[in-house]
């Protein structure tokens, strides 16, 4: 496959046994998003839809996944944020970047959120909607 733009989701019951490219899968009995590594390696890409991890907004047959995708174990390295179906390209990070990344993923995920985070989270994607080309 060649590098994409954009995913077309599908919604499904049961997670799919193999993923066609250009399609993001969907599923909410499973609380998981799945869809082939945007920029053509053919890598899996597995987004857990639960607090601590992703959040999926849907806006008519388009969906939106927040935070952006890192996949940064992967060879290609590739990150992007997926925005109403569309790719929007990322830079790449540091090893540095990613593990103070992780290390706040980490610290988030086991006590109580900091007063205000989700406001300014939620005023960050306000923004990047509004910056974001084709919004």
């Amino acid at each position: 496959m060649a590098r994409t733009d954009r995913l077309t989701t599908v919604i499904v019951d049961d997670t799919p046994e193999a993923l066609e490219d250009g399609i993001l899968y969907v599923s909410p009995p499973c609380r998981v998003a799945l869809h082939n590594c945007a920029c053509g390696c053919g890598e899996e890409v597995s987004t857990p839809l639960v607090p601590t991890e992703y959040e999926l907004f849907m806006d008519g047959d388009d969906a939106s996944i927040w935070p952006s995708i890192g996949n940064h174990d992967y060879p290609c390295g590739s990150h992007y944020i997926i925005e109403r179906g569309r790719i929007l390209w990322a830079g790449s990070m540091s090893r540095e970047q990613i593990e103070r990344g992780r290390a706040y993923d980490r610290w988030l995920k086991r006590g109580p959120k900091p007063t205000g985070l989700k406001a300014a989270l939620g005023w960050i994607k306000r923004l990047w909607r509004r910056i974001s080309p084709g919004s």
